[in-house]
C-alpha cells in the first residue's frame, strides 16, 4: 500500500472510524455507546474532550483533525452553509473563501443563488468575493435534488472518507510544514 509513516497512518485509520461516527452513527454498538456517553445531544464534529475520557475516545478525537481537514459541504439548498466558516469550495486548498470583504452581507450559500432557484446570482457572487473564490464557487453545480447539505470527504468521488486518502492528505500537509 505505500504507508511509511506509521503515525500518519495511524492518525488517519483514526480518523476514518470518526467519520463512520458521522456517516453512520448507529451502525454499531461502539458508535451508540460513543455517542450516548460523549456527544448526546450533538454532534461528533463538535463533540469535546471530557475529564476520564476513554483512551479509545481521546483516540479517535485526534483521528477527528484529519476529518475536518477534508470534509466538506455539499451544496444542495445551501441554507444550512456558513460562507465564512464551513468547508465548501472544493476547488480552494482553504475550502472556504480567502477573504471576506468588508462589503460582504450574504452569510448563507443560498444567499448567492437567483431568488427561489439553486443558480448562482453570478453578479452577487463577483461582488462578494476574491476573483479566485468567485471563479471556483461558480464552478460548483449544487444538487438540485437534495433535500439538504451534505457532508462529504472532499478527496474521493464517492465523498467518502478512505485512509488511503486521509493518508494522502496528511502526507502532503507534512511535506509542505518542512519547506
Amino acid at each position: 500500500m505505500g504507508f511509511r509513516d506509521l503515525p500518519l497512518f495511524n492518525e488517519a485509520m483514526l480518523g476514518k472510524q470518526g467519520s463512520r461516527l458521522i456517516t453512520r452513527p448507529d451502525y454499531s454498538l461502539c458508535a451508540r455507546v460513543l455517542k450516548g456517553r460523549y456527544y448526546p445531544n450533538g454532534e461528533f464534529i463538535s463533540a469535546t474532550r471530557k475529564k476520564r475520557s476513554s483512551k479509545t475516545w481521546r483516540a479517535i478525537l485526534h483521528g477527528r483533525k484529519v476529518i475536518q481537514k477534508g470534509m466538506i459541504e455539499r451544496v444542495g439548498p445551501g441554507n444550512s452553509i456558513n460562507i465564512w466558516k464551513d468547508n465548501w469550495i472544493p476547488g480552494l486548498r482553504t475550502m472556504k473563501p480567502l477573504i471576506q470583504p468588508d462589503n460582504a452581507t450574504v452569510q448563507q450559500v443560498d444567499e448567492l443563488f437567483v431568488q427561489g432557484t439553486r443558480m448562482w446570482n453570478e453578479q452577487l457572487v463577483r461582488q462578494s468575493f476574491t476573483a479566485i473564490d468567485s471563479e471556483e464557487i461558480l464552478k460548483i453545480k449544487p444538487g438540485l435534488r437534495m433535500g439538504e447539505d451534505t457532508l462529504a470527504w472532499n478527496f474521493e468521488k464517492s465523498g467518502m472518507n478512505t485512509v488511503r486518502s486521509a493518508y494522502r492528505l496528511l502526507k502532503a500537509e507534512q511535506s509542505q510544514e518542512e519547506r
